[in-house]
């Protein structure tokens, strides 16, 4: 099973670095696709921090490694869910395990790392963004309005999956790590010499996060769930959410929704999924009974709406599975989820922080904001042509809502999307003591702000509460999330009606055409690239050219002059100057491009393969290279081998178990081979490959993580 491998700090700087400034993109997001801050006030509160936009990657493939996460921040997220981390970090995954061509499936698996180097990652990826935010991503926003230094990038930590292993040393060292990062970020500065040590004075927070989600496995019992989050929130000081799942709905509201309206008649729901599951009832007396836990503590305590929904496992889509359960996301769950999410709100009793993540894109993030949810995070939708492209036109669909509306915040959109500001303002002052005398006096001006004025409602209500002696910010947090509520009656009926999330319209795979996909020249759509998650796949430039070659094989006495006694080889052929490669160490074998690929193959097991070390390359079984010092170290055919350029002196050598080459470098040829091996076998094919990759990769203008790995 392919196993990620985080990359060092230092590495990652320069390339970001140097890839803004030579190719225009940071980890091949091209600056023409990230998000650009503009006048309108996107942020969002988030347990008493102010989030720049309520926007960011749920917690999965997006949130492991240190890249993707910057990449997320790239395209405009500013609430990031960070993979959830548990005790068992040695997990067997089955591959494939996401399979996304329209709806999304998924296997259920926690963080791929050790949980010491998921916390590390994490705090590279704070770094990472403090350095962009200081450099103003190295002077790509030049002409873009600063980024406003009141509104933070929060992280979210996401734990599981039961008490013993979140109470276990390991996993409590996690969560300290994550609230007390000062000795992770030393560490870190550490690593930054000669011209990266300009960025070792940035400021950087004491704490990376002090809010976590709780996501428990199927079939957790309640009583679990309710101690695992009085355990987060006494013991650990932490801000908690509890992830719900869409089965709360019950089995013959998800089968009326799922099959019966949306037509998903060829998923099969599992009865005992359902009835195994945490029921209705329990999750909202859990909830009433964290509230007081969570205030008496300092904490809040919310809700995730939802996981994944878990369905019969399909052979044909994960053959290696051993579950019986396969997890459905996207269009589907999001109608589910939002069902789930808004009986919830009117049934729990209370105003309480809500997240969600369901099946949400551009078309639709505009109404889950509306329905004053934060954050609303996105996953399957990202997995998706385009990859973290996608996201930016979700807060561009944001601000054209709040455009026509005339409003300029989050804060004033919630309150005006569906008309029902004042009726909220004025519930929300209900709750507190003061509250009524204050909407007796300055209801009828509130209401007459909310109907003529919209963007003016939030101050006004900010400065009636300061005359008062009045928190407005309280109010103002509690109106937004009751007119999330009022706005969710509007919003989430139709949904089921609405072809955007039927299976006629998700029933189409992604193009296909009929050739097959080979290690050099194929269609160069790029979509592979996009597709990944963690960035494994880059594009190189080549050469092109067609050589003849030949087969070498050990003559009597063990040697053979050059050209003496071979037969033609396979010959060796580039025929474009785009090529695609995979890094192994961020390559977690998903099969995500093998989805989007439209010619027939796998991109991560058809093009050529880079490792992070020779190390790495030599404990796997794939062909690759791996570079150190003056040698590349390579797996071509099977044969394992040394290469060694010296363009320099017009040389360069081969060698291996059995053999030893000597060549001339220009032009390229064989000029003496020392074969002895038993039974061995060289097609001169393998060097052309080796040179290929060290001129169009080590010694590559633009930069890619094989070169920067090798240092």
């Amino acid at each position: 099973m392919a196993e990620l491998a985080p990359l060092p700090f230092a590495a990652l700087v320069r390339r970001m670095r140097e890839e803004v400034e030579r190719a225009g993109a940071i980890f091949d997001l091209p600056v023409r696709k990230w998000w650009r801050p503009d006048a309108r006030d996107l942020s969002a509160r988030h347990f008493g921090r102010r989030a720049a936009t309520p926007v960011g990657p749920a917690a999965g493939p997006h949130t492991q490694l240190a890249q993707n996460i910057v990449l997320s921040w790239l395209a405009g997220s500013r609430i990031i869910e960070l993979k959830t981390v548990q005790v068992n970090d040695e997990l067997r995954i089955p591959r494939p395990c996401i399979h996304v061509p329209n709806v999304g499936y998924n296997v259920e698996w926690s963080q791929e790392l050790r949980v010491p180097q998921s916390l590390r990652e994490y705090a590279k990826a704070a770094y990472l963004i403090a350095i962009l935010t200081a450099t103003r991503a190295f002077g790509a926003f030049d002409e873009e309005p600063t980024f406003d230094a009141c509104c933070d990038t929060i992280y979210d930590i996401s734990v599981g999956y039961d008490l013993q292993g979140i109470r276990s040393d390991k996993v409590r060292a996690f969560l300290h790590g994550m609230r007390h990062s000062r000795p992770l970020f030393a560490e870190l500065r550490s690593e930054l010499s000669g011209k990266l040590a300009a960025y070792r004075d940035l400021p950087l927070p004491g704490r990376i996060s002090d809010c976590v989600t709780l996501s428990t496995f199927h079939g957790c019992p309640a009583e679990q769930i309710e101690a695992i989050a009085r355990h987060l929130i006494e013991r650990e000081g932490l801000h908690t959410i509890i992830k719900l799942n869409p089965t709360l709905l019950g089995y013959e509201r998800v089968h009326e929704l799922l099959i019966d309206q949306l037509g998903y008649r060829h998923l099969r729901l599992r009865r005992e999924a359902f009835e195994q599951d945490l029921q209705y009832e329990q999750a909202l007396e859990i909830l009433h009974s964290l509230r007081a836990v969570a205030r008496d503590h300092g904490s809040e305590i919310g809700v995730k709406f939802t996981n994944t929904l878990v369905i019969e496992n399909d052979p044909a889509i994960f053959p290696t599975q051993t579950d019986p359960y396969m997890y459905l996301s996207g269009p589907p769950l999001h109608v589910i989820s939002m069902n789930l999410m808004q009986r919830f709100r009117e049934e729990v009793g209370f105003e309480l922080p809500v997240s969600f993540s369901a099946g949400i894109d551009a078309r639709n993030f505009a109404d889950a904001v509306a329905c004053g949810m934060v954050p609303v995070t996105t996953c399957t939708d990202l997995l998706k042509q385009g990859g973290y492209g996608r996201l930016p036109p979700y807060l561009r669909a944001l601000g054209r809502a709040m455009q026509a509306l005339g409003v300029r915040s989050r804060e004033a959109y919630v309150l005006a999307a569906r008309g029902h500001g004042a009726e909220a303002v004025a519930e929300a002052l209900a709750a507190h003591a003061a509250g009524g005398a204050l909407w007796r006096q300055q209801g009828e001006h509130l209401a007459r702000v909310a109907a003529e004025r919209p963007d003016e409602l939030p101050e006004a209500v900010r400065a009636a509460c300061a005359e008062a002696g009045i928190d407005g910010e309280a109010v103002l947090l509690a109106a937004t999330r009751i007119a999330g509520r009022l706005n969710g009656r509007d919003i989430v009926p139709p949904l089921a009606q609405q072809r955007a999330y039927a299976a006629a319209a998700n029933s189409r795979p992604p193009r296909r055409i009929d050739s097959v996909l080979e290690r050099y020249d194929c269609i160069n759509c790029d979509l592979c690239i996009a597709a990944c998650p963690n960035d494994a796949i880059f594009a190189y430039a080549v050469a092109p050219r067609r050589v003849e070659t030949a087969r070498l094989e050990p003559a009597a006495g063990g040697e053979r002059g050059a050209g003496a006694g071979t037969t033609p080889g396979a010959g060796f052929s580039i025929g474009k100057e785009h090529q695609l490669a995979v890094f192994e160490a961020a390559c977690n074998e998903c099969s995500n491009c093998e989805v989007y690929c439209p010619e027939q193959g796998a991109p991560f097991r058809v093009k050529e393969r880079f490792f992070a070390s020779p190390e790495a390359l030599a404990a796997a079984t794939d062909d690759g290279f791996a570079w150190r010092r003056d040698t590349l170290h390579a797996r071509v055919d099977g044969l394992l081998l040394r290469f060694r350029p010296e363009p320099e002196h017009n040389r360069a050598t081969a060698s291996g178990e059995g053999f030893h080459l000597k060549l001339r470098w220009e032009p390229f040829e064989l000029l003496e081979a020392h074969l002895t091996g038993d039974g061995l076998a060289l097609d001169t094919a393998a060097l052309w490959r080796l040179r290929t990759v060290w001129e169009s990769v080590y010694r590559a203008e633009r930069p890619n993580m094989a070169r920067l790995a090798a240092g």
